[in-house]
């Protein structure tokens, strides 16, 4: 993992506005940071006007693949939109193990637990892929949350329904054989970051056999055995790292 913070900042704003221009046709409307935030899960229901006056409290900063956006134990008091890129949060255990507790991809928000306590992360936040992402300062975004009922509503329901994720992921670890936790694993990327296909949903998330068996609490064998037996009985296709749910394929099917 890299900690590049020191040189994001200008290599972000520099990169994004070179990626911006590639990115769009001659004639074609450019995606700006308040286009990005209409994205984001935080600004559901909020007004454009609201978003407008509020723009300014965030600075947009492009990080490179597997960049540690924040380690744990880091003070600082950040909050973070994700523009562009997937990032997944990871806690350390004791003996130095890795355990991930979330994949996150475009139109998520991580790093709010700073917004109502002042102590250090008990994550780590790394990024898989390059992402680009809106920060604001915890106190800024506080006062917006003071100010506007709509949005302190959206914070209520994302903190509820990482909750109900992570409640989820204690019954699969609990009661839930590893193919199924895999599957329903993919079920609910799917339903957040996927793409549409000819013959189903990719996941939209490239992740390593690492990367899954530390989500499901198993291991990277047992889980490179698991998804060959996902594949040949049909409940997923695999081309590399992409993985695909077919048309109609669910957990447990």
């Amino acid at each position: 993992m890299i900690d590049v913070s020191s040189l994001l900042p200008v290599f972000g704003e520099l990169n994004e506005r070179s990626r911006e221009v590639s990115r769009f046709g001659e004639g074609e409307p450019m995606e700006n940071k308040v286009w990005y935030l209409r994205q984001n899960r935080l600004f559901d229901r909020v007004t454009d006007e609201s978003i407008e006056n509020c723009e300014h409290i965030f600075k947009t900063t492009l990080f490179p693949k597997r960049a540690m956006v924040f380690d744990q134990g880091d003070p600082t008091r950040l909050v973070y939109l994700i523009k562009r890129g997937n990032v997944r949060i990871v806690r350390l255990t004791p003996d130095g193990k890795e355990v991930s507790v979330a994949v996150l991809g475009a139109g998520d928000i991580f790093g709010e637990e700073t917004l109502f306590e002042q102590q250090t992360r008990t994550t780590v936040a790394v990024c898989v892929d390059e992402t680009l992402l809106c920060t604001a300062k915890a106190d800024d975004l506080f006062a917006l949350l003071s100010r506007d009922p709509q949005l302190a509503l959206n914070v209520a329901k994302i903190l509820s329904e990482r909750l109900g994720e992570a409640t989820s992921t204690m019954e699969d670890l609990a009661y839930a054989r590893v193919p199924d936790r895999i599957m329903n694993l993919f079920e609910r990327l799917a339903a957040e970051h996927g793409k549409e296909t000819a013959g189903g949903t990719a996941l939209g998330v490239r992740l390593t056999h690492a990367d899954i068996a530390s989500l499901v609490g198993s291991t990277r064998e047992t889980v490179s055995l698991e998804l060959s037996n996902l594949v040949k009985a049909g409940r997923i296709r695999m081309d590399g790292r992409t993985i695909e749910l077919p048309r109609g394929e669910k957990a447990g099917a």
